[in-house]
Formats: C-alpha cells, structure tokens, sequence
C-alpha cells in the first residue's frame, strides 16, 4: 500500500470529519445556530479563496488540502458547506444529519477503499470515471448503516445510500460535496413524507 499518498488522501478526508461538528452544534444548541455557523464558515473560506484564486496567495494549511484540479477553481469545503446549509434549512434533523454524515463517511470509504483495494472498474463506460465497485460499495454499506443510525428506518436509509451512493458515482465535473447531501437529503425526505402518507 503506498503508505504516503494514503495518509495525504486520509488528511484531506480527515479534514471533512469536522462535519460531526455540525450536528453536534445543531443537536446542542438548534437550527439557527449552526446555519450562523457554516454561513460564517462559508463567508471565511469565500474569502480565503478569494485571495488564492484572485491574487495567488498560498495560505500555509489551506494550500495542501486542494487537490490539483482544485488549484484554479473553488475548494470542496465550500460546496460541502452549501450542501449542509441546504440541508439543514429544508429538511427534518434526521434526514439532515444522515444526509451530512453520509457525504463525510461515505465519501471517506469510497476514496480510501477505491483508491487503495478497488480493482474492479466498471463504470468506465457508464459514467467515463475510473470509480471501482469495491469503493462504491464500501460508501453503500456505510450511508446505509448512517441511514439506519440515525433514522431508524430501512426504507429511507436505504433510498438515502442508493442516491448518496450514486451521485458519488456518476458525478464527474460537479462537486459530490453539494450533489451528496442534496440529493441524497431530497430523495430521503420525499421518501419519509410519502411513507407517512401510506
């Protein structure tokens, strides 16, 4: 296993684990705090950006954490933070807390597990990427079982990873941090409304 570009990959993903963070913030102290929180968070890192990508300022910490398609475009964090917004103002606390943890969890089991034991390609043609089912699989597993922990409900836990794990997939060119929470938080909350209904 190539140890260093593992543990630099790790540190990347690492960095994505704050993400419990905000549901600590939103289960102690409510919805309207932790929206003030990533909006400050957003507003920071806009501007941090705003120097490296305008005036090509390194900022020690921030610099190594960009990937190198990252280096002339906006970073993750701030998609991730508009994914979590999002999802914390539209959606019930379990849907947006599921929503949340699978982008972080999941997504860290599909990068390390694909990138360092995927051998198996097959989406190469469906989606042009190079994303194995060994990692796919691995961020099924573990949304499901987030789904479950959280929610309690295998149906919508189920519905959640399939579209977690999806767009994960198929998403090239968009950012997954915005498309994950979005899509996964949409498809789970249409789901939990209609099963209230039956």
């Amino acid at each position: 296993m190539p140890s260093r570009e593992f543990f630099l990959e790790a540190r990347r993903k690492g960095v994505h684990l704050v993400s419990t963070l905000i549901v600590l913030i939103y289960e102690f102290f409510g919805k309207e705090v932790v929206l003030w929180v990533l909006m400050s968070f957003l507003v920071t890192v806009l501007i941090l950006d705003y120097f490296r990508l305008e005036h090509d300022v390194r900022i020690p910490f921030f610099y190594i954490m960009y990937r190198e398609h990252e280096a002339d475009r906006l970073g993750g964090h701030i998609f991730f933070a508009l994914g979590a917004i999002s999802v914390i103002a539209l959606f019930t606390k379990e849907i947006a807390y599921a929503a949340v943890l699978m982008t972080t969890f999941g997504d860290l089991a599909a990068a390390l597990i694909g990138k360092f034991y995927g051998k198996r390609r097959v989406f190469q043609k469906i989606f042009k990427n190079d994303k194995s089912i060994e990692g796919s699989a691995s961020e099924f597993t573990i949304d499901f079982f987030i789904g479950l922990l959280i929610i309690g409900n295998p149906i919508v836990s189920l519905i959640m990873a399939f579209f977690a794990t999806l767009t994960e997939t198929a998403v090239n060119k968009i950012d997954d941090n915005l498309m994950v929470p979005v899509f996964a938080g949409f498809f789970g909350q249409i789901t939990l409304n209609l099963l209230a209904y039956l």
